[in-house]
């Protein structure tokens, strides 16, 4: 160490030598880690801190004294404990509640972890991980005002709350519990806790159990998402927040259970139309790639075959100019709607630009998906369409290319081969299908 270089400086330096995996566990730490030289000089300040205490670190570093960031007095008391066995070792605290305070003045009550920093033997600093303990002290606060007001809070809340035993029953449940369990009235007390549960998670709700009786009293573990099992057998998404507290030497868990159904199915609905294409209804090109890189490596895994065809709709350019975008739509929607009515369930439909479009046939091979695909493209050559009414309907044709998974390509091989097909069914005349193996075939001859 160069004895001109500010001990501060010196163990920053050294922090940033660290490993990208350390910085990255300090800034995604959920708990408020600050350090600062034996001056009160702060040169480490995270995230979490910037939450806990409301300043950014562009204010605070270099910039604000450490004591600042405690209530008159405060700073003095967390230096007097270091030092004190009470707390935890020589210059350290373990688990020392007090006050901090932040920008806007408002205290806040923390759990802190807090040890002094040395290089060489000497003093240079003190690091500490703030948590706020905020709810956990209003948690306290309820189940210290009288039962009947207790009572009232715990009946009209709008989250399910349920309270389970060191036995595993449910010992108080209330009534939003029962209306999103469908329980009838005070009949969920004396129920096996893992009974509430999709069987796939009762083994994880044990879990939760263990490990909360190792965060201490009043801790908690927050937003789990989990399936609840309805008293019909209804599986319901819940965000479950799971908290521990010893009531008469009783260990009880208390789990506040927010019904998630509406936001499950909105963030379905937003994930659908993502990967949809909303005009044929059909799944885009983008959900393509990662079906068919999945049913590739199925195919390699399992030993199967799989087939796409890529399909074009003849003369689209020419009826779309003759006949305006809305036409143009109906004829694309119609063929969307063919796509779904006349593949397997396990087949796919995607558009994958325009007017081309693919179908992902798993277990086919190319030979097999010929019979498919000239099933679509007929059926779809005798729709009637109309852009004139007065008028002859229309016929629209497709020009329909296969090509089989090989191993060794890629997706985008896969596809490139499909389209070769195609534009081999359009220049052969249009309004047929073409596999690519038979190209292959025939230019091998």
């Amino acid at each position: 160490m160069d004895p001109s270089e500010d001990p501060a400086s010196s163990f920053l330096r050294s922090i940033e030598r660290r490993t990208a995996f350390l910085e990255n566990v300090i800034s995604t730490c959920p708990e408020g880690i600050i350090a600062n030289d034996t001056r009160g000089n702060i040169f480490l300040y995270n995230k979490s801190a910037e939450r806990i205490f409301g300043y950014p670190a562009e204010e605070v570093i270099g910039k604000l004294h450490a004591k600042h960031l405690y209530p008159p007095g405060g700073a003095e008391e967390v230096r007097e404990y270091i030092y004190s066995p009470q707390y935890g070792p020589h210059g350290g605290l373990v688990d020392f509640e007090t006050e901090i305070l932040r920008k806007d003045g408002k205290k806040v009550p923390i759990r802190l972890c807090c040890s002094v920093l040395r290089e060489n033997g000497k003093e240079i600093g003190y690091i500490g991980f703030f948590t706020d303990i905020s709810a956990r002290i209003a948690l306290q606060a309820k189940f210290l005002e009288s039962e009947e007001r207790f009572r009232g809070v715990f009946e009209s809340a709008r989250d399910a709350i349920v309270s389970v035993g060191e036995d595993g029953k449910v010992v108080m449940a209330n009534r939003a519990a029962h209306e999103l369990l469908a329980y009838g009235e005070n009949t969920l007390p004396g129920t096996d806790a893992t009974r509430l549960f999709a069987a796939r998670f009762a083994d994880y709700w044990k879990e939760l159990s263990v490990y909360a009786s190792g965060m201490g009293p009043g801790n908690e573990r927050r937003n789990i998402e989990i399936l609840l099992l309805s008293k019909s057998g209804t599986e319901i998404p819940v965000q479950l927040t799971l908290a521990e507290k010893i009531i008469r030497g009783q260990r009880i868990l208390t789990a506040i259970l927010r019904d998630i159904t509406d936001r499950k199915a909105l963030e379905e609905e937003l994930r659908l139309q993502s990967i949809t294409d909303t005009l044929t209804e059909l799944y885009n090109r983008r959900h393509f790639l990662s079906l068919a890189q999945n049913e590739a490596v199925r195919a390699l895994r399992n030993q199967v075959p799989f087939s796409v065809l890529l399909m074009d709709v003849d003369r689209f350019k020419q009826y779309n100019d003759a006949f305006g975008h809305e036409e143009g739509d109906k004829v694309l929607r119609a063929l969307g709607k063919e796509i779904r009515k006349n593949f397997r369930t396990m087949d796919t439909g995607f558009r994958h630009g325009g007017e081309e479009f693919l179908v992902l046939l798993p277990e086919t091979t190319a030979e097999t998906a010929i019979l498919p695909a000239e099933r679509l493209r007929e059926r779809f050559a005798a729709i009637p369409f109309l852009p004139h009414p007065d008028e002859e309907p229309r016929k629209v044709t497709l020009s329909i290319g296969i090509a089989e998974f090989r191993p060794g390509i890629s997706i985008d091989d896969l596809v490139r081969s499909a389209d070769q097909a195609m534009y081999a069914a359009k220049n052969a005349g249009r309004n047929r299908t073409v596999s690519y193996e038979h190209l292959v075939a025939r230019t091998d001859e």
